[in-house]
């Protein structure tokens, strides 16, 4: 099962992006060292600026998101590699040809005191100028994460669906509801392979949040 994971730039989820020099100490405590020591390391190349996302938020502490789909804490450490193994910087979910990609995704971890992945993006300049003309003034564009499930797993009864004609009653009319007995209904994904992380220019929801600019892009 394909499927799209949307986030805005301000996301209850977690998810933020900033510009990142590898010349300049980051100084954000919330942010991995392991992501910090990536970056110290990083040679950067004329024409690209480079880009901190965080990306993806486990369940267990941020809940599902608006479309009901819930990422166990597990399945992120298990899968966020595949972001760097399969992923490519796209826009809007034009995913299918690598060679059209912004860019690339260098490197991702996971963050165990905020409980997400953070990911270092390349991006071309020259791909979309409008695009890294928000980025560079700081008008961040949303973020959507495109994945790969082999099935959905229900959280109330537990049934696996391959596809969404597979879904069971709580996953078709009640997605995302509480029930009466205090279960919400969501669809877990305990084995993602992610491959597409794309700017868009229309928000999935804007929520509480915040994003610093880090430093100027390189070139």
């Amino acid at each position: 099962m394909y499927k799209i994971v949307e986030y805005a730039q301000h996301d209850r989820n977690g998810v933020s992006y900033e510009l990142v020099h590898p010349d300049r100490l980051l100084k954000t405590a919330d942010v991995n060292s392991e992501v910090t020591d990536f970056i110290k390391t990083l040679k950067p190349e004329e024409g690209k600026t480079y880009v901190l996302v965080n990306a993806m938020s486990a369940g267990e502490y941020y809940g599902s998101n608006r479309n009901g789909d819930y990422f166990p804490e597990q399945s992120l450490i298990d899968s966020h590699d595949s972001f760097v193994s399969n992923g490519h910087v796209y826009k809007h979910h034009i995913n299918k040809d690598p060679k059209k990609a912004l860019g690339k995704v260098l490197h991702s971890s996971y963050n165990p005191e905020m409980h997400r992945v953070e990911l270092v993006l390349s991006v071309d300049l020259n791909e979309d100028e409008n695009f890294v003309r928000q980025i560079q003034k700081g008008e961040y564009p949303s973020v959507s994460m495109g994945t790969r499930v082999p099935y959905d797993v229900c959280s109330i009864c537990g049934h696996k669906s391959k596809t969404l004609a597979q879904y069971c009653d709580h996953l078709k009319t009640q997605m995302n509801q509480v029930l009466s007995d205090g279960r919400k209904v969501f669809a877990l994904n305990t084995k993602p392979k992610f491959f597409d992380i794309s700017f868009v220019k229309i928000p999935a929801e804007r929520t509480a949040g915040m994003m610093r600019k880090i430093a100027s892009d390189t070139s």
